[in-house]
């Protein structure tokens, strides 16, 4: 078996697992007891812990669409799936009366939900697409006012028509909040990109890349918040932005950020880099940095090639 077979093998499996998880997740819910004890909160960590884990793993072992077409396919997607368990977080409180389990579910259900509905937000990334997306939110909002306001008049107030009430509340702030650009996927960081087949040690990778110049200088190691492993870091530029690889669950990803992300910030002061066009004077944006230094390691990761190019997508570029 070749090597591109053996990754596609290990994809296929990876993504299997994924599923699995995502599919246990929710089945767990349906397993919760009626009483909200130790085993109920432990039973509901697993669910929560088993969804992250698929959910995040399974998006990375896919591409980024490459037309605009995919791309709106893809927030449609995510956008229904977002209503659906909106749907079934809603109908599981009226469908218990309000019970105390009901709403535990639920609120799961509806961090789920704005989890989709922000991921889908954050394919714009054209200022047209930007304004329309945050169209859809803030219309959005309203209707999920309506929707908590209109019944629970209707019912008189009951206690389980407010406690919904209240739910859909919360959640129109939230989605009116992404409306506002408050979207965490689009904030943090310019984008997440996973680089299949990459196993080699943060040490070794940061040793085989040292005489490679880059458009953020040459790599260093050092600690970023929230990742307990060392990363590999290209930056940063004076105003704090950079690219950096590290390892989660096993896989290998690539990400930029403009927020500061060193634990000790005096560690990053004598690696601050310019940026440095390449041979052609190009400067790429730095929303498409992380996935040139994706392309960069997964070339690595493949055969073993270190070097740094521009010519990878035919997104736009910034000419020096």
């Amino acid at each position: 078996m070749n090597k591109d077979n053996e990754k596609r093998q290990s994809t296929i499996i990876e993504r299997i697992i994924d599923i699995a998880c995502l599919i246990a997740s929710n089945g767990i819910l349906f397993l919760l007891p009626q009483k909200i004890d130790f085993w109920f909160y432990l039973l509901f960590g697993v669910s929560a812990f088993l969804f992250c884990v698929g959910f995040f793993r399974l998006g990375f072992t896919f591409n980024r669409p490459a037309g605009q077409k995919g791309t709106i396919l893809i927030g449609i997607l995510f956008i229904v799936l977002g209503i659906a368990v909106n749907t079934l977080a809603i109908s599981g409180i009226y469908r218990e009366g309000g019970s105390g389990r009901s709403i535990t579910i639920a609120t799961l259900l509806l961090i789920e939900a704005l989890l989709f509905f922000a991921i889908a937000g954050s394919s714009a990334e054209t200022p047209g697409s930007q304004w329309k997306i945050s169209v859809v939110f803030r219309i959005a909002a309203v209707i999920v006012v309506i929707l908590g306001i209109v019944p629970a008049v209707k019912a008189g107030f009951t206690e389980k028509s407010i406690i919904t009430g209240t739910m859909l509340l919360i959640e129109a702030i939230a989605l009116w909040a992404m409306g506002a650009g408050n979207n965490p996927f689009n904030t943090f960081t310019s984008e997440i990109q996973t680089v299949p087949g990459m196993k080699a040690p943060i040490e070794q990778i940061c040793r085989d890349f040292s005489e490679v110049e880059t458009q953020l200088g040459y790599p260093w190691t050092g600690k970023i918040k929230s990742i307990k492993e060392d990363a590999l870091i290209y930056g940063p530029l004076k105003d704090g932005f950079c690219v950096y690889g590290y390892y989660q669950f096993g896989k290998f990803y690539v990400s930029g950020s403009e927020n500061p992300l060193f634990p000790n910030p005096e560690d990053a002061t004598g690696h601050i880099s310019p940026e440095i066009p390449d041979s052609t004077g190009t400067l790429l944006s730095r929303v498409d940095l992380p996935e040139a230094y994706a392309h960069m390691f997964a070339t690595y990761a493949e055969t073993g090639k270190r070097q740094w190019t521009t010519k990878f997508s035919h997104k736009s570029k910034e000419e020096e």
